[in-house]
């Protein structure tokens, strides 16, 4: 049996973060999670592949754009979502053109949520 995609969730909320990944463990799929955007690159790195990155663009240090950068250097073939409460249109323009695979609004939504990664990633998990 194939295992579920691989979902690396970044935020550094902690709630935001621990309903996030409960969403996605509901829906089926495997999680990392990382508080930062140091932690998110660690992980990245270690992980034998993700399916998915979610990164929220307002971290402390590293903001997700650095971290979105940072990670298409290491492995542009992962997609990524960007989350947020709000992009300002040239913001979110410019992570379109640094390779974000899409925009999200926080909080989370789980049928939004849903929809969203199976569009990336192209199906149901599994």
């Amino acid at each position: 049996m194939e295992k579920p995609p691989c979902i690396l969730l970044v935020d550094d909320d902690p709630l935001i973060l621990s309903l996030g990944q409960e969403l996605l463990e509901l829906l089926g799929y495997r999680v990392q999670a990382a508080r930062d955007g140091e932690e998110a690159l660690r992980l990245f790195a270690g992980l034998p592949r993700a399916d998915l990155v979610v990164l929220d663009y307002n971290l402390p240090g590293l903001n997700g754009g650095e971290v979105l950068k940072l990670m298409r250097e290491m492995d542009g073939g992962v997609p990524v979502l960007m989350a947020s409460g709000f992009f300002e249109p040239e913001v979110a323009a410019s992570l379109l053109e640094a390779g974000a695979a899409g925009l999200m609004e926080k909080p989370y939504r789980l049928a939004e949520l849903d929809s969203r990664i199976k569009s990336v990633l192209g199906g149901p998990p599994g």
